[in-house]
């Protein structure tokens, strides 16, 4: 059976033989005919001169014939040929695009689910990692409006924001529960191991970007993991930077992982109102946070409420979210080791702790 090209081009090459045969057809038809009118004439003697130039002319008309027709049946020809590659390109498109979709929403999944399942260790976090995605999107979304940072702050660094926030605390699976559950307040040797956390979570991430080559996307996750304990005034961890030599996207999710971490209720705390958590965020500006990313919170305070008020909601008005989260709240042997192999780089094997 020929293939749709081949039927194609044996249609257009049998179209334009039968306009060349048309045309000669044609042509000798129109020949014969005046041949005879011009034997007629010099029978009965009478000039034959129009018609020797109707002769003449019966040529360039029989070209213009088959070259009009070969000509049209050239264009119907390339524009089938036309419009079957502008199809194929645009379901090659529709293909790719539908294609990449699915593996950023596959990415998405496996780095959440990933984060989630570190993040099961504790019991008492909830829908944190949603909430810390919310808070650092709502933050995103109001600095594009800010002045110093309508040039920086992308859609595309707010659609990141989301689902890199999900990796900052990625090194806590490797925290101990006698720290991670610790009700009472940590020893100054608990508080050190708690802090290697970050620059595990940065490692781990960094290892994954040797593995893949460079992502935007890796790189904020990396730079949130790493930086988002450092402080504004230099004295945070785990290198000590200042100010706006702290990363952009660990500055924001700094302040949305401190607001959630004093508007829940832990193990060793009790949960802050609003508006004492607002109130202390505010006291911090220019010390543990960005003075103009505070400004913007506070624009925003509001919002944040009721992120936090909606998903602390759900953990108790849905049974079913309860009860996932409960079966969460270990992890299997096998899970726990897959998960920390991951975690660990090569010139470090010993898993670290963590906690908010």
């Amino acid at each position: 059976m020929l293939s749709p090209r081949v039927r194609l081009l044996s249609f257009f090459a049998g179209g334009q033989a039968l306009c060349l045969a048309t045309g000669l057809w044609l042509q000798c038809g129109l020949l014969n005919a005046i041949d005879t009118r011009m034997a007629e004439a010099r029978a009965e003697g009478s000039d034959a001169a129009s018609l020797l130039l109707e002769r003449r002319l019966v040529f360039p008309l029989t070209f213009l014939w088959i070259a009009g027709l070969q000509t049209v049946g050239c264009w119907l020809l390339l524009t089938r040929v036309v419009g079957q590659q502008s199809r194929k390109e645009q379901q090659s498109q529709e293909e790719t695009l539908r294609t990449t979709r699915e593996l950023v929403r596959t990415r998405d999944a496996v780095i959440f689910g990933l984060a989630k399942l570190a993040e099961s260790r504790d019991p008492d976090t909830g829908h944190h990692l949603e909430r810390i995605a919310l808070y650092s999107t709502r933050i995103a979304q109001a600095l594009r409006r800010h002045p110093k940072y309508q040039g920086v702050v992308t859609q595309q660094f707010v659609r990141m924001i989301g689902i890199s926030s999900a990796l900052h605390d990625i090194g806590k699976v490797g925290v101990e529960d006698a720290v991670l559950l610790k009700p009472g307040s940590l020893t100054e040797a608990e508080r050190r191991r708690i802090q290697v956390h970050a620059a595990l979570g940065g490692d781990c991430i960094r290892q994954i970007e040797r593995r893949l080559g460079n992502s935007t996307f890796l790189q904020m996750a990396r730079e949130i993991a790493l930086y988002h304990h450092e402080r504004w005034d230099g004295s945070g961890y785990p290198h000590g930077l200042a100010g706006e030599d702290i990363p952009l996207a660990a500055r924001v999710v700094a302040i949305a992982d401190v607001y959630d971490a004093l508007s829940v209720k832990r193990v060793y705390k009790d949960a802050y109102p609003h508006a004492i958590c607002v109130e202390k965020i505010r006291r911090e500006a220019g010390r543990q946070f960005d003075p103009d990313l505070v400004e913007v919170f506070l624009s925003i305070a509001p919002q944040i409420a009721e992120v936090s008020s909606r998903l602390s909601d759900q953990n108790q008005d849905d049974p079913a979210a309860a009860a996932v989260m409960r079966g969460l709240q270990r992890m299997t042997p096998e899970q726990e080791q897959l998960l920390s192999q991951a975690l660990m780089t090569d010139s470090d094997r010993v898993p670290v702790d963590s906690r908010n």
